[in-house]
């Protein structure tokens, strides 16, 4: 209740001390609409719905919401502006923007407002996050949500096998998951998403390949290197321990959105995913280890490596068939002010906020970790977040689906040594980046 009332406290005050500004400021707007329409992400309702609620109650504009599941987001969005339907904003995931910009299908946010007022607004963020929603010299969006894989695992099991305390190396969780396999406590060490066309692919190959030490490209991003002596050991080291049954076969076919409940069944040691798999893990009505759930930054191939994370997630862009973009980007900003985070951090357990002071050490009364168990390792990855292609690349569906992740797949499969489906890789992806550019 505490902390409910902390939250109600803020918001008011977030609201006293911001209304009269925005409406003083909205007399120098174009006319305002009845009405504002989002393309949302289902559960961002609950999520962004209080920063959404007093917007309405400020300029007495009702927003509608048209909310889906991820996995309908891209081709309702890219259907939708295709066929010149009108609404106001969409939620953007990360890797979409490059495309979606040189599609004409976001608008640049200092179309609308300066990019002295943009800058003002983006000093709360991650400056990782922002980075995330940019490309091409352009902002396409504000960070709403921050989504990190982190590491989970099964405490009780670990105990069980004789560890008084979580590994320290991949490793060494390797060998922890050897055991338990080995003595019949759990049926695979961990049960990844590695399929192909599919970004879960893009995002397990990104963590073997960074924990390697490895990149996709240089520094000025001229030439690939995935290839590189890294990516051949991140890759070896996926094919040894799929060969072993450390890692099911299944994984090649099932996403990190279907496979993760064997980890909820009690039936695997850890659990490399995204932070969405925390709440689900945690309740003991979805989980049968909601009480031996643990949680840590993902372990490096040495101990005194940093613990490196993919960083994903997105914001909300303006969508090019809009009416009103000036009032579409009033009611962006409001969306991610701290009531937004607020409702990422109740709904995530802690993580996923890009407003960073959230995460400082003045805030530890708010959200204190035994409500908010996510926050402290959030905090720590947010230090080694990194990013895959999709942030940068315009092509990046070309890459993914048709480029990498089936080399990825044919090496896994034993249909094409390693070194080879890397190379063959690289030099298509070369190829295209010589003659598109990024």
């Amino acid at each position: 209740m505490a902390k409910k009332l902390t939250i109600m406290l803020l918001a008011v005050l977030l609201v006293l001390g911001f209304s009269f500004v925005q409406v003083q400021a909205a007399e120098h707007m174009p006319e305002k609409p009845d009405e504002l329409s989002i393309i949302a992400l289902d559960i961002d309702v609950e999520q962004f719905g209080e920063g959404v609620e007093i917007f309405e109650e400020t300029y007495g504009i009702d927003v509608v919401w048209m909310e889906y599941p991820y996995g309908e987001l891209y081709n309702q969005t890219s259907t939708s502006i295709a066929g010149g339907s009108t609404f106001d904003l969409y939620m953007m995931s990360n890797s979409w923007h490059p495309e979606f910009g040189q599609l004409g299908m976001a608008v640049p946010l200092t179309d609308i407002v300066s990019q002295e007022e943009l800058d003002e607004i983006n000093e709360k963020f991650f400056e990782a996050t922002v980075d995330n929603m940019t490309s091409h010299d352009k902002q396409w969006a504000l960070p709403g949500t921050a989504a990190t894989v982190t590491f989970f695992y099964n405490k009780a099991m670990l105990e069980e096998l004789g560890y008084d305390e979580p590994p320290a190396t991949f490793p060494e969780w390797l060998e922890a998951g050897r055991e338990a396999v080995d003595e019949g406590l759990a049926t695979y060490a961990f049960f990844p998403g590695w399929l192909s066309a599919h970004e879960d692919g893009m995002v397990q190959f990104d963590i073997m390949l960074k924990m390697q030490g490895g990149a996709w490209m240089n520094e000025d991003r001229t030439e690939w290197t995935f290839n590189s002596e890294a990516g051949v050991e991140a890759l070896t080291l996926m094919k040894e321990i799929l060969d072993e049954g450390l890692v099911p076969r299944a994984a090649l076919e099932q996403s990190d959105w279907d496979n993760f409940h064997y980890f909820l069944a009690g039936d695997q040691l850890f659990e490399i995913n995204w932070n969405f798999v925390y709440p689900q893990a945690a309740d003991p009505d979805r989980s049968e280890i909601a009480d031996e759930l643990g949680y840590m930054v993902i372990p490096g191939i040495e101990e005194e490596d940093p613990g490196y994370t993919v960083l994903g997630g997105g914001g909300y862009a303006i969508s090019p068939t809009t009416r009103s973009p000036e009032w579409a980007f009033r009611l962006l900003d409001y969306m991610h002010r701290d009531e937004g985070a607020l409702g990422v951090m109740e709904e995530q357990g802690g993580a996923e906020a890009t407003i960073e002071k959230f995460y400082t050490e003045e805030y530890d009364y708010m959200f204190p970790l035994e409500d908010y168990p996510l926050r402290e390792v959030y905090g720590d990855q947010m230090e080694n977040a990194g990013f895959r292609p999709g942030v940068y690349l315009t092509w990046y569906s070309e890459f993914r689906d048709n480029i990498f992740t089936p080399a990825m797949h044919r090496a896994l499969l034993g249909e094409q040594d390693i070194e080879e489906a890397l190379d063959e890789a690289y030099e298509a992806a070369q190829e295209m980046l010589e003659a598109e550019g990024l």
